[in-house]
């Protein structure tokens, strides 16, 4: 099961899945995304019909009749949850409705997944997967409420992973670092500007990291794998997790190191 299925790492995560032979249900609100998504995932998959869609506001999963009625008749061996959406801005320029909604698709809209699918989960032993990103462990420059709402979003796993260890469920957080993509260098071109931020950096991948763009073709490969071996953490690129480890040791220092790794 994979929420946010229909486009982006999730559709990548979704399409290697049934390239492994897993029968795929993929959760989203658009159903021209969805009907799409589904062709593509279909036509890696070495099983027939072998692709399921759901049209639904993931927040509102126990209230859908459409779900329950698939929760009757299939297992979940693994969720994948991929609903999100980034953002630029500074604390100060984004509004309190605003991060309220980036709140609720970043952060909540897991929680519902996860409550809803978690007997399917009990009974078959099964994984979750929470997409988070770098973000979630480095705080960085213009991107601070999607930074905050991933900060959330990896407590929320680790707090998830703790709870459901004895009841047979293994929760892992993959946290990648910006991913590449057709509209890559400018898809916050506008919201950036929106937002008062004028520099090269605040529309550039990453909020400005120096950082390769991940292959999300390769990264799914390998958040896959990593979810088989039920690993808790994965971190993409692995030098991440240096700077990560150094945050709560000495904030200063990771402070001086990220200043180093930022585009002006």
């Amino acid at each position: 099961m994979v929420a946010g299925g229909s486009s982006g790492l999730g559709l990548h995560l979704a399409t290697e899945a049934a390239a492994r032979g897993a029968t795929v249900t993929i959760l989203g609100r658009d159903p021209a995304k969805l009907e799409s998504a589904a062709s593509q995932i279909s036509s890696h998959s070495p099983v027939a019909n072998a692709t399921y869609t759901i049209r639904v506001d993931v927040t509102q999963l126990k209230e859908n009749e459409e779900v329950q009625s698939w929760l009757r008749d299939n297992k979940v061996d693994f969720l994948i949850n991929c609903i999100g959406r980034s953002d630029r801005g500074t604390l100060e320029s984004i509004g309190v409705t605003e991060f309220e909604t980036l709140f609720q698709e970043n952060v909540l809209a897991t929680v519902s997944a996860i409550q809803c699918f978690l007997p399917a989960l009990e009974k078959a032993g099964g994984c979750v997967v929470n997409i988070g990103s770098l973000a979630g462990l480095i705080a960085t420059p213009n991107m601070g409420a999607y930074c905050v709402t991933k900060f959330a979003l990896t407590a929320l796993t680790r707090q998830w992973r703790l709870e459901l260890a004895s009841r047979g469920v293994h929760v892992m957080l993959a946290s990648p670092g910006p991913i590449e993509r057709a509209d890559s260098n400018s898809r916050y071109n506008e919201l950036a500007k929106s937002r008062g931020l004028q520099t090269p950096s605040a529309t550039a991948p990453g909020g400005g990291a120096k950082l390769s763009l991940l292959d999300p073709v390769k990264l799914a490969k390998q958040i896959l794998d990593h979810a088989e071996k039920r690993t808790p953490e994965l971190v993409v690129p692995s030098k991440a997790m240096w700077l990560a480890a150094i945050v709560p040791l000495s904030s200063w220092l990771a402070d001086r190191i990220l200043s180093k790794f930022l585009k002006k």
